[in-house]
């Protein structure tokens, strides 16, 4: 007996695993900056840094008798431009390098340099060539509590390291001598340099030492919009949905940031009975930064990497929570009689319905939908069982006449517009893509067959009418940020099983507008809604497309 009990239990299949509804997916998604993405938004770099600082007046002096000195500097002001701005991911930091090239002054507009050397004293005026400078910083990334039970990135600048070469040839001075000046005041312990480098070193490192803040909070603002944290009312499916960053990781290969998500909400009667217990679950590994479909180029700048757990947990949330239950109702703006089951099996239905009479049309989603990223298009979303139920009045009273199961596949295809940073998704919904089946006909059993070969031409129109207008106009704004934005994004399945979504951008000056919030709250272009809802990240994220592809009318 135990024997045939164990065969018994090998008999059967192992039940899939699942993720609970609103259970934590910690490797939900992953954002990756390759070093060819880090090197494209060194661009920001010099927009942090100030192009001019005037340096205040100053003088000094000391000695005594005719062994005095003194010296005084006004009118200076400092030039800087960005030559090169490098951003190089390392071991656990990014290695931050900018060139400079700094002037003092010009000729048209001067400093003026006082000074007085034993008992002579005398006033010039001078300017500095523009010179070298290099400055190297770090910076650590880490995710941290943000105390409002959300995470948040956090970037740290380190030392920043200021160097430059300067020559006597670099210094103009009109009226008084650079050799002169420096020979008299060696014998004081004192230098021209000083005199002038000293301020100039001081306010150039000071400078500089402000972009650390900056930079720090220009990469926090670019990665908060990563936290996703709302609730979606869609068409009457409230579903919450979590979307934050969980770890991150720097290496040579680039920047790794990891995110957990979860989607959850409360399950709808009309599938109640249906209810599996959870979305699959078909954990793997995800791809390697830099690992690409053979069709798209290696040079990619940001990877948007999304696990199918999470997307098959997104429309596990919104199936269960009533999506996709439909009733159309006569006196819809689509209206059916019993005619149309006269269409499908040449009037075999006409004996029971001697005279036309209105038909309602309700859905019986039985399995939740899931995706794959492996077919014909970038995402495919599986439909299994979701039954089409036609009810009419029969004897005093409502009765189901048929249901009709379909499976197939909604195709959906990315597509990005780096003119107008505009990512539209294209439905394709063949109804002759999927498969119907007969799962209940009681009074005309007979007919199956014929409904089967009908059902495209007959409820094809149908199909489109009450479903194809809301596939159409499916887009996202992508807002650029400080002038860099995406220029193009190519999509496709990555990972050893194909099961991870991969989208691939190439980021640089973007040509539309840039998206932000104002001191009132206001949004600029791209973030339509309020800034609570700004799509930020959520614009990136071509999955969320699929929360509306199958959604039923008011």
């Amino acid at each position: 007996m135990p024997l045939f009990g164990l065969a018994l239990v090998a008999a059967f299949p192992a039940a899939a695993e699942t993720w609970a509804p609103g259970e934590t997916i910690e490797k939900a998604a992953y954002a990756d900056l390759t070093p060819e993405g880090l090197n494209a938004i060194s661009a920001l770099i010099p927009a942090l840094l100030p192009s001019g600082i005037e340096i205040p007046a100053l003088a000094d002096e000391g000695g005594y008798w005719c062994f005095n000195y003194a010296y005084g500097l006004s009118g200076a002001w400092v030039n800087i431009q960005v030559t090169n701005a490098t951003i190089v991911p390392g071991n656990g930091v990014l290695d931050i390098t900018a060139n400079l090239m700094v002037s003092l002054n010009d000729p048209s507009d001067t400093f003026q340099l006082m000074y007085e050397l034993a008992c002579l004293d005398d006033t010039c005026e001078g300017y500095v060539d523009a010179f070298e400078v290099t400055v190297v910083t770090t910076m650590a990334l880490e995710v941290v509590d943000a105390g409002d039970g959300t995470n948040a990135l956090d970037a740290t600048i380190g030392a920043i390291n200021v160097s430059y070469d300067l020559v006597n040839d670099d210094i103009h001075l009109d009226g008084c001598s650079v050799g002169d000046i420096e020979e008299v005041l060696g014998w004081f312990g004192l230098s021209m340099y000083d005199l002038i480098l000293g301020q100039l070193d001081t306010f150039l490192n000071d400078a500089i030492a402000d972009i650390g803040p900056t930079l720090e909070e220009t990469i926090e603002e670019a990665f908060a919009s990563a936290t996703i944290v709302q609730e979606l009312d869609l068409n009457g499916a409230v579903v919450q949905l979590a979307l934050q960053p969980s770890d991150v990781i720097i290496t040579p290969a680039g920047v790794r940031v990891q995110m957990s998500g979860s989607m959850s909400g409360d399950a709808a009667a009309c599938v109640a009975a249906y209810d599996p217990g959870g979305s699959l679950q078909t954990l793997s590994s995800p791809p390697d930064i830099g690992q690409v479909p053979s069709s798209i180029e290696t040079d990619y700048h940001v990877g948007l990497i999304l696990s199918d757990d999470f997307t098959n947990q997104a429309l596990y949330a919104l199936w269960r929570g009533g999506l996709l239950c439909y009733s159309l109702e006569p006196g819809g703006v689509f209206t059916l009689d019993t005619s149309i089951l006269n269409v499908l099996t040449g009037s075999v239905f006409a004996e029971l319905f001697a005279e036309s009479q209105p038909v309602i049309l309700r859905t019986a989603p039985l399995s939740p939908p899931t995706t794959s990223f492996d077919g014909a298009h970038d995402i495919d979303v599986n439909l299994d069982n979701l039954g089409l139920e036609l009810y009419t009045q029969l004897d005093g009273r409502e009765a189901k006449i048929v249901t009709v199961a379909l499976a197939g596949v909604v195709g959906m295809d990315l597509g990005f517009d780096g003119t107008t940073g505009e990512l539209a998704i294209e439905v394709d919904l063949d109804p002759a893509a999927l498969t119907p089946t007969v799962t209940y006909n009681e009074f005309y059993p007979q007919a199956n067959d014929a409904i089967v070969a009908g059902f495209s031409g007959a409820f094809g129109g149908i199909v489109d009418s009450v479903v194809g207008g809301l596939l159409e106009g499916l887009a996202f704004a992508v807002p650029s940020f400080s002038g860099i934005g995406l220029l193009a994004l190519e999509a496709g399945p990555v990972g050893d099983n194909g099961d991870w979504l991969g989208a691939f951008a190439w980021v640089g000056p973007a040509t539309y507008e840039s998206a932000g919030c104002g001191e009132d709250g206001s949004c600029s272009s791209g973030c339509s809604g309020g800034c609570a809802s700004s799509p930020g990240m959520l614009g990136l994220w071509p999955a969320f497309g699929l929360l509306l592809v199958l959604r039923r009318r008011q």
